[in-house]
């Protein structure tokens, strides 16, 4: 997990204890910001959500979490080894007009790009999305094998 450290051009931008209690406030607010934004990573704009990726011999797994996102609002693209994740969460029309006292959890689009190797097979990718989990199988392409050539 990163976060942003308030900058601090000199030291003397901290010599009196206000300054260094803001300066320190400054910090954990950030770190806390960071980790109730979880499941998802906030961007000021875009929300990127939790994955993990997983090789194996035969293929690439990825698992992404999102939560509150329906299937319709999930879309998959392939280009020149790129994988492209985007949509959105959306909030029930039902509860925007409700005056709340907190809200945490956020709504929006979300988007993520992966660079994956060379040795994937585009055609064969399979998704599936099911309790919140999309999970996307990459098989490798199978690798050339040497072949003797016979000199005549």
């Amino acid at each position: 997990m990163a976060f942003n450290l308030p900058r601090v051009r000199n030291k003397s931008e901290l010599q009196n204890n206000s300054s260094r209690r803001s300066y320190v406030d400054d910090i954990f607010t950030n770190f806390f910001n960071e980790i109730s934004s979880w499941p998802f990573a906030y961007n000021d704009r875009v929300l990127s959500p939790r994955t993990d990726i997983i090789e194996n011999d035969s293929d690439y797994s990825l698992e992404m979490e999102l939560p509150g996102v329906t299937q319709d609002n999930i879309d998959l693209k392939i280009d020149s080894n790129i994988l492209t994740i985007e949509g959105k969460k959306e909030q029930s029309s039902e509860k925007k007009d409700h005056n709340y006292h907190i809200q945490e959890r956020y709504y929006g689009s979300f988007y993520r790009s992966i660079s994956l190797p060379s040795n994937i097979d585009e055609e064969h990718i399979e998704a599936q999305f099911k309790n919140g989990i999309l999970s996307i199988k990459i098989p490798k392409k199978e690798q050339s094998k040497a072949k003797k050539i016979k000199v005549t």
